[in-house]
């Protein structure tokens, strides 16, 4: 649970590359300043054919991530599940805890021994708990909502999606948030955490709703769980 002197370690794994130097402006004004981060990528190591690889196919979980050029790919879950879990194995064995998935997608076969926040339940149960009668939800991707409305139907609300990549256009944003306006929402979940604050200053904008955004919400668990 710690590292060097005394200092606790922050393990965070995301399902592209690391560094994740979009995600972690996010989070860290969130964490005390003692903290040691230690960062994994299931396609670290990898080159640009192999991760080709992992592209999905018919039917499967699509999940939509960052090279560490900056460049985003689409791969399929069950093909990288493997070198994700391979990834947390390593930094519980350098002593990471708590662990944090850098993606708000599903991920039920994932295991370990100590503490592993996931966004996907994070959101889900705050969004329950605010019981909105209209939600509106940001995913990258057309080819994900319908696994998002799998997840998203079981807070009770009314459901609205559209799809804009935070890698991308930054007018993308933009203009996702327009379409989504019109489906008068009360609420607005930015489901990825590739989402930045510029992403949800965009979305606020365009409409006077309150917006999570699903990196800084994870940010704030993090400071409770690491933080004196």
């Amino acid at each position: 649970m710690t590292s060097g002197a005394g200092r606790r370690l922050l393990g965070l794994v995301t399902i592209g590359q690391s560094p994740r130097d979009d995600i972690l402006p996010q989070i860290q004004p969130h964490l005390p300043a003692d903290v040691n981060i230690r960062q994994m990528g299931a396609l670290d190591g990898l080159t640009r054919a192999e991760i080709d690889a992992l592209a999905p196919g018919p039917g499967d979980y699509v999940l939509h991530t960052r090279l560490r050029d900056g460049s985003a790919v689409t791969v399929s879950r069950t093909a990288i599940l493997p070198l994700l879990q391979g990834c947390l194995e390593q930094l519980e064995g350098e002593e990471a805890n708590p662990i944090v998935l850098l993606c708000t997608g599903e991920f039920p076969e994932l295991c370990g021994s100590g503490l592993l926040i996931e966004p996907d339940r994070l959101l889900v149960n705050v969004v329950r708990g605010l019981r909105p009668r209209r939600l509106g939800v940001l995913v990258p991707l057309p080819a994900q909502i319908e696994a998002a409305t799998e997840k998203w139907r079981t807070t009770g609300a009314e459901l609205a999606f559209e799809a804009a990549s935070p890698y991308r256009d930054g007018d993308e944003v933009f203009r996702a948030a327009e379409a989504l306006r019109d489906q008068s929402p009360d609420l607005v979940v930015m489901d990825c955490m590739g989402y930045t604050r510029a992403h949800k200053e965009a979305v606020q904008e365009v409409m006077d709703k309150p917006v999570i955004l699903a990196a800084s919400m994870v940010g704030r668990v993090m400071g409770e769980l690491v933080g004196r």
